[in-house]
This record gives structure tokens, sequence and C-alpha cells, in this order.
């Protein structure tokens, strides 16, 4: 098979057909999606005119969306719970490596199909709840969930008992049964019945039906128990009947082959010579059962027209005409009961898993996987049973065979499977399980994917910064805390917005936050999230505006403190330290105000001189420039200028200032110059 069979088709509509331009899709294999082209094929030098219909049909946008088993939460468990063992599976292979036994991969492989077994329950008995009944797109969701999964199991458990569970010399009937009889309940059901009904069950209608589907599944005790109920069960037929269930030989493991052999040959032609002499003529139905016991093709034949498939009573037939049947020889009966079958059932449409069977039964396990991967389950099958496949080893030897390289099969399968469930709702974090194991390639999709993760809490934010941070995924981190930084300071949260920033270690984002918590004070004269900027500590170091907005926080503090010798040697250094916003220096030189007009000197002389150099080679020059800006654009005065709550006339301030600074530079050297008393 090879992808010029994948289906091609048309997206359109009555205007697109008639404009020409219909769009055709195909899929693309190993992922869901979907490959668009033009009907129409345009170039660059192609004119773009509107078509004659311009305008006067309505256009219709056609949405292309994939659907998901997982939106159910009994799914999402499912989900969950493979997870856990992959991850099981995983570890034992890196801790036991090279000393790894098979039957710890068939534990493996039984603990995938019980938590399927268990899916399925749950999801038959949601089905009949009354509020999923009363809803018809949420039944038909449930019901596909359960074709799907039924499905998977059946071949998974088929796939243990052909692959998994035998060696080359062991006999595979027996095995075979059993998948028939569990994956076939409804006449054991229908047995259950008969054998309560004691004698009477004999009068039922289904009565003998049922007898040769419990033959032809291998139920050979409960046909025993029911006909030994019968009404006629002392009769001479009967009892030879019984003799001939009870006979039968069994193979048990350990019980020489040869032997077994030669028992079974003489019960079958015991049980020929029987039916020669019409032993059980007396009794048509029973002799019916006889011959199919005998493996009368006749018979047989007419029974497999009431079959439900090909394969439902292929192992019950193998059972009374080739006991002994070895795994290797399974494909050459396959192939000649399938014929056979399709003989009988001309019309019959064979389905996708009744396909999948054969091909597992034939051994061609590459188109196996091929098939399973179009399965309804966003490849959830062909994931975990590949990765069971290479660890295992089971099927090295076919692999190199086919030539087909099954270290990058896994790893590819994983990663398509990992990278699906990081782009699905609410199952990201079972994604990054997978991509785990997928070398570079899966840390580069979780660093890719990780920040496509809608963010709904902080709580989650965290979940998936420490997984980032787990992974040395630097940049993951930064993003993230960018986008919830942005979040927090659009919904007005400024000290989570200065957090965040200062965890992303964005030089713009944080100088633009400490920026708006300096002007929102200038114009206010309220400082914002106190709490964070008391504890930013060395990160103020990020950026220039985030260490003065740290240090002005400080005088702040002292001056509300009233440690005014603190507050003025810091507000020196502040105002030197040459990292003062433009828009902030108004503020800052009115702050020194009360502290050059205090009676008792906080400002000596030598500092006052630099305020007053401030004022003149800084604000004055900045004031001018505003002047002239401002009078390209309207006839304001400088008034405005500055919009700071305390400054109403610019003029005056800048007065005040000058006057301040003399007064206090005259108390200053006059204290400065006295000698102390002797």
């Amino acid at each position: 098979m090879n992808d010029d069979t994948l289906p091609t088709f048309a997206l359109g509509d009555a205007l697109a057909t008639r404009c020409g331009n219909t769009l055709t899709a195909s899929f693309v294999p190993g992922g869901s999606k979907i490959a668009l082209s033009a009907y129409r094929p345009l170039k660059w030098s192609s004119r773009d005119a509107p078509s004659d219909s311009a305008g006067q049909d309505m256009v219709l946008i056609h949405m292309a969306q994939e659907s998901s088993l997982y939106t159910e939460p009994l799914l999402r468990s499912l989900l969950s719970e493979t997870n856990a063992t992959f991850q099981t599976l995983q570890t034992m292979c890196q801790v036991q490596h090279g000393t790894k036994k098979g039957s710890e991969y068939i534990k493996i492989s039984r603990t995938y199909r019980s938590i399927v077994r268990c899916c399925l329950e749950k999801l038959e008995h949601a089905k009949k709840m009354p509020e999923v009944q009363e809803d018809e797109t949420k039944e038909q969701q449930y019901a596909d969930a359960i074709m799907t999964f039924y499905a998977i199991e059946c071949l998974w458990y088929l796939f243990e008992i052909l692959y998994m569970q035998q060696h080359h010399n062991q006999l595979i009937v027996p095995q075979l049964l059993e998948w028939t009889r569990f994956h076939y309940p409804h006449t054991e059901d229908r047995a259950t019945d008969l054998l309560l009904m004691a004698e009477e069950a004999s009068e039922v209608d289904n009565y003998w039906d049922t007898l040769k589907t419990l033959v032809m599944l291998g139920h050979l005790d409960v046909t025993r128990a029911i006909l030994s109920q019968h009404r006629k069960a002392n009769q001479a037929a009967y009892q030879s009947a019984e003799t001939v269930l009870k006979t039968m030989p069994i193979y048990q493991d350990g019980y020489a082959l040869q032997k077994f052999c030669s028992q079974w040959e003489y019960w079958h032609n015991d049980l020929d010579r029987k039916l020669v002499s019409q032993v059980f003529a007396a009794e048509p139905e029973l002799e019916v059962l006889m011959q199919l016991l005998k493996g009368s093709n006749e018979h047989w034949d007419e029974e497999l027209l009431k079959s439900q498939d090909w394969y439902e009573f292929l192992p019950g037939y193998l059972l009374y005409t080739r006991p002994t049947c070895k795994p290797f020889e399974l494909r050459i009966a396959v192939t000649n009961w399938h014929n056979r079958w399709s003989q009988l059932r001309p019309d019959w449409q064979m389905t996708q898993m009744s396909r999948m069977v054969r091909q597992l039964m034939d051994h061609d396990v590459k188109l196996f996987i091929y098939e399973a991967q179009k399965l309804n389950d966003s490849h959830w099958f062909a994931t975990h049973l590949i990765d069971l496949i290479y660890h295992s080893g089971q099927l090295k030897t076919h692999f190199d065979q086919q030539n087909l390289d099954l270290p990058a099969l896994r790893h590819a399968m994983i990663f398509e499977f990992g990278s699906y469930l990081m782009t699905t709702h609410n199952l990201w974090q079972l994604g990054i399980d997978y991509l785990d194991h997928c070398g570079q390639e899966g840390i580069a999709a979780i660093e890719l994917l990780l920040p496509r993760i809608p963010l709904k809490t902080e709580r989650q934010a965290f979940k998936i910064l420490a997984l980032a941070k787990r992974r040395g995924l630097v940049n993951v981190e930064q993003d993230i805390c960018k986008v919830l930084s942005r979040r927090a300071y659009n919904d007005q949260r400024f000290g989570s917005a200065l957090e965040w920033a200062i965890r992303s270690k964005d030089v713009l984002a944080v100088t633009a936050i400490a920026d708006f918590i300096l002007k929102h004070y200038s114009k206010t004269g309220i400082m914002l999230c106190q709490d964070v900027i008391t504890s930013i500590g060395g990160r103020m170091f990020l950026s220039p505006r985030l260490v003065f907005l740290s240090k002005y926080y400080e005088f702040y503090e002292f001056y509300r403190q009233r440690d005014f010798l603190s507050g003025a040697e810091l507000l020196i250094n502040l105002l030197a330290s040459r990292i003062t916003p433009d828009y902030f220096w108004p503020s800052l030189l009115i702050d020194a105000l009360p502290l050059l007009e205090s009676e008792d000197p906080k400002i000596f002389s030598k500092e006052t001189i630099a305020i007053l150099q401030h004022l003149e080679m800084e604000l004055v020059p900045l004031i001018e420039r505003n002047k002239l800006n401002t009078a390209k654009f309207s006839n304001q005065t400088s008034k405005t200028i500055f919009k700071d709550y305390r400054v109403e006339n610019i003029e005056e301030i800048l007065d005040l200032m000058r006057l301040a600074c003399a007064r206090n530079l005259a108390r200053a050297m006059i204290i400065e110059n006295t000698a102390p008393a002797s």
C-alpha cells in the first residue's frame, strides 16, 4: 500500500464550483492533517479579478477540525492510566537492561489490555445513563469509543497470543480458543440460561442452535453439561455422545506431542466409525453435533453461513481437524479457511478489524502496524504496541527481514503521539511524558509547544514553569513569564506584572512596568505594589529603571519613617546616579525641598551645591526643551509641561528650589565653619 491510494476529496460549494476555484484535499499520511491544493492552478502572474457573481451570493466558510474520542473524561482516564504503564515499561527497561524476561513484557501487555477492558465496562455503563440516551450525539460518541477500543483489545489479545506467549514449537489452538471465547460471550450467556432450565431446556427453540455454536466455539464441557440434562439423556445415542465428548483428547502443556497425536487419531477414527454405523441416526440433531466434532465440511459449511465474521469459528475447526497446529503453520490454515469462507459468503465485505485479524494470522506485522494507525484512536494503539514490540525484542528479526528500522519507527510514533497530546485540551502533561523519550527532538518539541498551552491559572503556570525548569528550557520559562506579566498588567495587577516581568528577564518589559509605577506615583503620590518592590533585592540590576525604582522606594521608606539623614544621603546619590528618567526629575528635586527647608540642616553645603547644579544643569534645560516641543503643538504655558500632582507652576517651583538651596547653603556653611566650644 502506498500514499497514492489515499483518497482525494473536494471542499467546495455551488458558488466555488461555478467560479472554477474549488479546493481539493487529501489526508497526509502519519498524522491528523489535510493537504489542500487549488482546483485551478494560479501563478504569480495570474490576474486577481472579481468574478461575475461577486457580492451577489453568500460565501460559505468551511471549518475543518479533527474529532477526538478523548473529550470524554472516561477516555482521558484511560490515557492517564496507560501513560503510567508506558512509564513503568521505560523504567523497567532502563533498570533491567540485558536481564529482561518475556514474562515481564507479557505482564505489561496484560496491564494495557486490562485498562482497556475496564474502560470498556465503564463506557458500556455510561452509555445506558438517561442523560446519554437522550443525547444522540453523545450516545454516538460512546458507541464509537466502544467499537474502537473493543477492536483494540481484541487485536491486542490476538497479538499477545501469536507473538508474545508462543514459542516456535508450541501449539496455538488452545490460546485461539480462549481468544474467541473471550470475544464471543453471547453464546455462553445463552448456554447458562439453558443450564438453569434443566430438562425443560430441550423444549426451547434455539436449543440445538446454541449447542451447535458451542461445539463450533470449542465449549465441549458446557455442551456435555447441557446434553446430560436432556430428557433423553439415558438413551444409547446420548450416552454414546457423552462418551465422545468426555474422551476427546485435549492437549496440556508438557504432554508428549506424539502420544497426544496417537490418542487424538484413535478418538477421531472411533467417532467416524460410530457415524458410519449410524449410532446417532435416531437423533438427527445430535448426529449433526457429532458431524461437527468430526470436522465434516458439509455440516460446517452449512453452519458457517450463520457466522458473524470469518475468524469466529476458525479455532474451533482447527480443534477438530488440526489440534496440533503451530504458529508457523497457521498462515496456511488461515488462507484455506478464509478462501472457503469467502466462497460461502461472496457478498460479505471485510471490515477493518477482520482485515487486521487476517494480517496478524498471516504474520504480516508490517501491514498490521500500518492498518493500526488508521483506527479512530489518534494512534494510541499503534504507539503503545510498537513501543512494547521494540522493548521486548520479539519481532526484531521480522522487522530486519522487512528492512524496517524498528527504533526509528518507535521514535516517530511516540513523537507524533506525544505532540498530539500536547496540542489537545487538558492532555499536555501526558504528552510531555512521551516526548521526554524522544531525545533532542522531543525536547525541541516540548520547547516549541509548552509556550502554546493556554494558561488559565497561575497554578497551572507554576506547573509549566517547573516542567520547563526541570528540562533546562530557559526560553520557555521566559516566554511564559512574559505572557503572565502582560496578562497581569492588563488586569491591573501591577505587582504580579512586575514580578513576572522580572522572572522573564525581559529588560524592556521590566523597564516599561517600572516606568508605569514611577509615573503613577508622580501623578497621584501613591506608590503601587510596595510589597513586590520591597522583595526585589539583587534582581533590581536587571534594568537601570528598576534600580532607580528600588532605590527611590528605599528613599520613600526613609522619608516616611522620618529618617531624614539616611533619606537625604540616598537622595543625593540618586541625583548623581544619572539613571533618573526625565519625567521624574521634578518629583525628585521637589522631594529635596522639605529637607532643604529644615531648620536643622539635613543636607550639607557640598550636597546643596550639587542639588543646585542638578537643578540648573538637568531640570532647567529639560523644561526649555519641553517648552519648545509643547509650543509646536499648542500655545499652552509651562504650567502643564509636567503633569505632576505637586507641580502647579513650574517657574514658581524653580524659584522656591533656588531660594531653599541658598538658605540651606547658608545654614550649612555657618554650622560647618563654626568651631565647637572648648
